[in-house]
């Protein structure tokens, strides 16, 4: 894990703490590319068991069973892996989420000032060939091929959002004005 945040945590996060307390589930949640912790500490602080993944473990190799979590979330580990992988992702996130769990996940959109910079590893997938995440495929997504990777999910709310003040302190460099970031804000439900 990176050095903590003093973020709060990301408004997906908040959704998902609220939903998760209403719903009164008893199983924890699966939180994928945990990063600094900031949504980690906002799921314990609010008393939701949370299992969380750090950035370097494979998101196409999920810890639990099959069914073992109440709902997933991430808030950038899916914005990183070509398509297929993250395809791959999403159906291993299918595997050890119990039937109707929710997920709340952030997507890069092709309406990103990233998008098509760096070398294209697919349609939808560039590695950046200099600064601080040079050679880490990003992928940036449509609505349709979005709907399309979440296949065995339905979707509820597919927004896409100006996420250049939320997407945390680790995404800009230090001191330098953040570069705008386009996300497209996911919360789904696994069929």
């Amino acid at each position: 894990m990176s050095a903590p945040s003093t973020q709060g945590p990301h408004p997906l996060a908040a959704g998902l703490i609220e939903r998760y307390r209403a719903a009164g589930w008893d199983a924890p949640v699966l939180e994928v590319a945990a990063g600094p912790g900031r949504n980690t500490r906002a799921f314990a602080a609010a008393g939701v068991p949370v299992v969380a993944t750090r950035d370097d473990e494979p998101y196409t190799q999920l810890p639990g069973d099959h069914d073992a979590y109440a709902a997933g979330f991430s808030s950038h580990g899916y914005l990183h892996g070509s398509t297929a992988k993250v395809r791959a992702g999403f159906a291993e996130l299918r595997r050890v989420l119990r039937p109707g769990a929710p997920v709340y996940i952030t997507l890069g959109s092709i309406h990103d000032e990233r998008f098509g910079f760096g070398e294209a590893l697919d349609e939808w997938t560039f590695a950046p060939g200099d600064g601080p995440e040079m050679g880490i495929p990003h992928g940036f997504f449509d609505r349709d091929t979005i709907v399309e990777l979440l296949r065995g999910f339905t979707i509820e709310s597919l927004e896409e959002v100006d996420a250049t003040n939320i997407a945390g302190e680790w995404a800009h460099e230090p001191g330098a004005d953040p570069e705008p970031i386009r996300h497209w804000f996911v919360i789904a439900t696994r069929d």
